[in-house]
């Protein structure tokens, strides 16, 4: 499959949910597509004024092309949706969770780098859960096998870059 009908294909499955953006500078780096999702949820009393009380849900999906992924790519973009996590994420009283979704796009995808991805790992709690937490998920796309290889956190949302693969 080629990297533009695979971009294609997750940008009409992003639509409906998530605010697109694309080729945007993200701490001086490229990014090729950036999709954002909010999810404001409160119970009420009696009328809407009447906020008993109320969460907030975000995820930022950070999509990158590749030609060949290695390891010192998924290391550098490790750092890279750390960094997005660390510096980037405000919480506020509201605030419940926060998903940091880095998909990493390339034609192959070396063993070392298959390693790294799995191991990789970093969430953030944000003072004691009272302002909720943040977790960072890694998804790495191999277009020439279809192969799709996430971290921990990533196997929640990896069968739509994998559905996407087989469209």
């Amino acid at each position: 499959m080629e990297y533009e009908k695979y971009i294609a294909i997750l940008k009409s499955k992003f639509e409906r949910h998530f605010n697109i953006d694309t080729d945007i500078i993200v701490f001086g780096i490229k990014i090729d597509m950036f999709a954002r999702f909010a999810d404001v949820r409160a119970r009420t009393f009696i009328t809407k004024n009447d906020v008993i009380d109320k969460y907030e849900n975000y995820e930022y999906c950070y999509i990158m092309k590749y030609d060949n992924i290695t390891e010192e790519e998924v290391c550098a973009y490790g750092q890279f949706l750390k960094k997005v996590a660390d510096e980037r994420i405000e919480p506020g009283k509201d605030h419940m969770s926060t998903n940091v979704t880095g998909v990493m796009i390339g034609n192959n995808i070396s063993s070392n780098a298959k390693k790294h991805i799995e191991k990789y790992r970093y969430s953030k709690v944000y003072s004691f859960y009272l302002k909720g937490w943040c977790d960072v998920r890694l998804i790495c796309i191999g277009l020439d096998n279809n192969e799709v290889v996430t971290n921990k956190a990533g196997k929640k949302v990896k069968m739509v870059y994998q559905s996407a693969l087989s469209e």
